[in-house]
């Protein structure tokens, strides 16, 4: 298995031309179910991984922060995505909640009924174009902010390069949802 996940990864890194990197698992990021995290791409902060399941799925994540403080965002072979703010001072009962994003001092956008669970707030993005603008803020921006639903200030994020990073995101999603188009088993 570890090689067809090897394998798996270097289509997908070439894809996004990447080189291969030393196994990396982010403490952050690290749960149940990750057998490998492979860093494609750094630009200042950020940090762009292709990331292999251990029930054989993959995805892409675009991250900034520490260890124990981070902001992430997903991407996954159906094209979906997701944003994944998580701090290790976090302990969520499967809970939800509206939480607020602003971008500098653009307009605040609301997630309503974000996922509370354990150490992450997670929020899945609708396939609609306020997903697009959205990331297109996150490109721009220099700080993210995250609020509660009250407006009271709990995280922020530097966003210094991330525009870059988004893209080399989407290339590897691309790259993602290329390969789960093949029918052929063993490649």
């Amino acid at each position: 298995m570890k090689n067809f996940i090897k394998s798996t990864c270097v289509v997908v890194l070439l894809a996004v031309g990447g080189v291969f990197a030393v196994p990396l698992i982010s403490a952050g990021m690290a749960r149940a179910g990750v057998v490998d995290i492979e860093t494609v791409y750094r630009r200042k902060a950020w940090e762009v991984s292709f990331v292999a399941f251990d029930d054989g799925t993959f995805s892409c994540m675009a991250e900034v922060g520490s260890s124990s403080n981070r902001f992430a965002i997903w991407a996954y072979a159906d094209e979906s995505a997701r944003l994944q703010f998580y701090n290790t001072d976090w302990e969520f009962d499967d809970e939800t909640a509206d939480v607020i994003i602003k971008v500098d001092r653009r307009a605040e956008w609301t997630l309503n009924d974000a996922d509370l669970h354990g150490n992450s707030v997670l929020f899945d993005l609708p396939d609609e174009d306020s997903s697009y603008r959205f990331l297109r803020e996150v490109m721009r921006g220099n700080v993210l902010n995250l609020y509660s639903s009250a407006g009271s200030l709990i995280e922020r994020y530097s966003l210094a390069g991330s525009s870059a990073s988004i893209v080399k995101l989407i290339e590897c999603g691309d790259a993602l949802n290329s390969q789960d188009d093949d029918d052929n088993p063993f490649n």
